[in-house]
């Protein structure tokens, strides 16, 4: 589904609000009742149960219901009360209070790690191996990468947002480049050639904006397109250790002083708030190529269908050439929480949600989201149509999930965040002191949140 445009987490999130720990069991039970499945899903007493989701979009809204409605019919004794526009926080509030749904979807694991280490939700692995599916035969590794904290299956995955590189063609062919690009020197290179200029300097179309704050460009700065692991071995970050993080911000730094920061800063403040309607920058041809959602593939369907655009993997640094291919994944999460009171009935739901193949493709049809299970990727319909193969491509390619959850949740991500912005206002003046500093501050809000 539609990933939240601006990720800047101390708008999204209070650390405040996600700060408080939950005296729960998460092996995945309470302490009376052990995980396990329902023995006979097709006569059971007639249970309902909240199911919250941070869902608003009118579509998507409606679409969850309809979905729910299906699962009613073929299940009666089973009642969702589906409640929309519900956050991270919303959600931790309830379970510390003792009020929580019985089922929350969350639109990103951001807050994964957070709450699986303090047990803010259950560990759905017993559950999973008592209803005897196999995570790792059932779903691909790049979801289990965002759903699994500290050998725990903290969440089950519902449906796959995918990022990736959408290029227009004929603006390609115009500028006489044979294809995409798939290094980050040939990305700078192609940008240059597709960026045109008026005789007064001011840019009429710009090749690629690579700001943080753009969209969803947040997700460039992982690590995934540099060939960097966040963390290392120890579990330390890499921040100070490893030149790649250099290079990247370099890398952006580049292309935001050849058009010039007020330039730059005019496009994002003009079309950060277009990026799903029919007024966005690519659509209308104001830039030519864009990092962007599986979701982009249904807007422009129904915005501009007549664009002649290609999907292909994310560039990468050059020294890095040999992971080129995979990109970002990350999704819709199902938690339980841990203080719910239909476990079972919530389980057999969320297992549901995740695993039926039928369901999957009818969401996945609705909101432009990619499947999250092997068979429902297999059978899907859409296997065929060039733009969504491409997109699939880069998810079975799709191996890690860049900067991974952490017990800090969205804490931990502040400073990064941070020195990227301040390294693109030029307010960073000696970058590797700045992120060695970065690197053990972010250390520092890890290990506080372990103990």
């Amino acid at each position: 589904m539609r990933r939240q445009r601006s990720r800047s987490l101390a708008v999204i999130l209070s650390a405040a609000a996600l700060s408080v720990s939950v005296a729960a069991c998460t092996s995945g039970g309470t302490a009376d009742a052990p995980a396990s499945a329902l023995a006979d899903p097709t006569a059971h007493a007639a249970t309902t149960i909240d199911v919250w989701s941070f869902t608003k979009l009118p579509n998507e809204v409606a679409a969850f219901k309809a979905s729910f409605d299906d699962l009613r019919a073929q299940y009666p004794w089973l009642t969702v009360n589906f409640v929309p526009n519900k956050d991270d926080a919303a959600f931790a509030k309830a379970v510390a209070a003792g009020a929580p749904p019985d089922v929350f979807i969350a639109d990103s694991s951001d807050n994964l790690g957070k709450f699986c280490f303090d047990g803010t939700v259950l560990d759905v692995g017993p559950y999973l191996a008592a209803a005897k599916i196999d995570p790792a035969t059932t779903f691909p590794a790049a979801t289990l990468g965002y759903t699994r904290f500290d050998d725990k299956q903290c969440g089950l995955p519902l449906l796959t947002d995918v990022f990736a590189l959408y290029y227009n063609k004929k603006l390609f062919a115009e500028a006489g480049i044979s294809g995409p690009p798939k290094t980050l020197s040939e990305l700078t290179a192609d940008a240059k050639k597709l960026t045109v200029k008026a005789s007064d300097g001011t840019v009429k179309r710009f090749g690629f904006v690579p700001r943080w704050d753009f969209n969803l460009n947040r997700s460039l700065y992982g690590g995934q397109f540099s060939g960097t692991r966040f963390y290392d071995d120890a579990g330390r970050t890499t921040l100070g250790s490893d030149p790649s993080w250099a290079q990247l911000l370099a890398w952006d730094r580049e292309l935001i002083d050849y058009y010039g920061a007020p330039q730059v800063q005019t496009f994002v403040g003009t079309y950060n708030a277009h990026t799903d309607d029919a007024n966005n920058a690519f659509a209308t041809g104001k830039v030519a190529m864009d990092f962007n959602g599986e979701w982009h593939i249904g807007e422009l369907a129904e915005q501009a269908p007549s664009l002649d655009y290609g999907i292909a993997a994310f560039p990468v640094l050059d020294p890095a050439a040999a992971t080129y291919g995979g990109g970002v994944a990350g999704g819709t999460v199902i938690y339980l929480p841990s203080r719910g009171k239909h476990l079972q009935e919530a389980f057999f739901a969320a297992k549901q949600l995740a695993t039926d193949t039928a369901f999957l493709h009818k969401l996945a049809g609705l909101v432009s989201n990619v499947p999250t299970t092997f068979d429902a990727l297999s059978s899907w319909d859409q296997r065929s149509d060039p733009h969504w193969a491409a997109m699939m491509d880069v998810f079975t390619k799709t191996k890690v999930l860049g900067k991974p959850t952490s017990a800090s949740g969205t804490e931990g991500s502040l400073p990064w965040d941070t020195l990227i912005q301040d390294y693109e206002a030029g307010r960073t003046p000696d970058l590797p002191a700045a992120l060695k500093q970065v690197g053990a501050k972010i250390d520092a809000i890890d290990a506080q949140a372990r103990r």
